[in-house]
């Protein structure tokens, strides 16, 4: 671990990052090669100490589960006590896929910077995403030689996959309604973030949580690194966009999907008088997706 102990903590400085819109709840904290931006609280937090050291660090005072993912990245779980109270995070280290990738970020931002970003811009635009506890940089002069993101755990939630996957015909009345107010709830968020230009990196069905909490659906946006807010909405990308999230094969029936469609509808009324032909194009590249994957 490089340059991470007491007295290197205790003569950290903390400030804003000049490149960045400033975010009041966010400071920015070098350790040596490491450069982290997380909330003010982490200052006072155990986990500051390992974070740096990455992987093999954290294991070292944590026990770690590996979360499934991409080979572009290795995700792990793990428990800590913050400000007196027990938290599950989840720590993402992005892997470059080539040395390429290494030399992109000299003249870009890093995809866990990226990811940053775009989560404060969901947030901004009433989209929720997983709370970020920090977003970490290790550089080595120009180049970014590691770059990680911690994220609080969405408790009680879902994959919508998960939520919708169930055989309605099954379903207890309350279930049964429950199930319907979230393909609403699917199609409006979703027709929001369009509305506004904000087109998802990767809307897969995996990429979404649902947690019911207090009568209503509230939905959480993973993996945003590539999620970006456009002045205008590309087609192609809102084409990509709905046929993703409607990759769910069991628990949803074309009614289903003309619930999803309607709710969508009333955020993007512009796209209503070409409704049919969307509805139609959108439908028949699910078909055939899940025709080609067999799920």
């Amino acid at each position: 671990m490089e340059n991470t102990g007491d007295s290197l903590i205790q003569s950290m400085t903390a400030q804003h990052d000049s490149q960045e819109k400033p975010d009041p709840c966010f400071v920015t904290i070098h350790l040596g090669a490491c450069t982290l931006r997380g909330r003010a609280d982490l200052r006072q937090s155990e986990l500051l100490r390992f974070l740096p050291g990455g992987e093999k660090e954290l294991a070292k005072q944590y026990t770690l589960e590996r979360i499934g993912s991409a080979s572009s990245s290795r995700v792990f779980r793990f428990s800590l006590s913050l400000d007196g109270t027990d938290r599950v995070l989840y720590y993402k280290e992005y892997v470059d896929r080539s040395f390429w990738d290494t030399l992109k970020h000299v003249v870009r931002a890093s995809r866990a910077r990226r990811a940053f970003r775009a989560s404060m811009m969901l947030a901004a635009n009433g989209i929720s995403a997983p709370e970020i506890l920090a977003l970490g940089e290790v550089r080595r002069g120009f180049l970014c030689k590691r770059c990680f993101l911690v994220t609080f755990a969405v408790m009680a939630s879902e994959p919508i996959y998960v939520l919708l996957g169930e055989d309605s015909s099954r379903l207890e009345i309350e279930a049964l309604r429950r199930k319907r107010e979230l393909l609403r709830t699917l199609g409006q968020t979703i027709g929001l973030m369009h509305a506004q230009g904000i087109v998802h990196g990767d809307l897969r069905p995996g990429n979404v949580l649902g947690r019911y909490d207090e009568g209503r659906w509230q939905l959480f946006f993973l993996d945003n690194e590539r999620t970006r807010r456009w002045p205008w909405m590309p087609a192609r990308s809102r084409r990509k966009n709905l046929v993703q999230v409607g990759m769910v094969a069991s628990g949803v029936t074309r009614t289903d999907r003309c619930r999803f469609w309607r709710a969508y509808l009333m955020e993007c009324p512009r796209l209503h008088s070409r409704r049919k032909q969307w509805a139609r194009t959108v439908h028949n590249k699910i078909l055939e997706r899940l025709t080609k994957y067999g799920s």
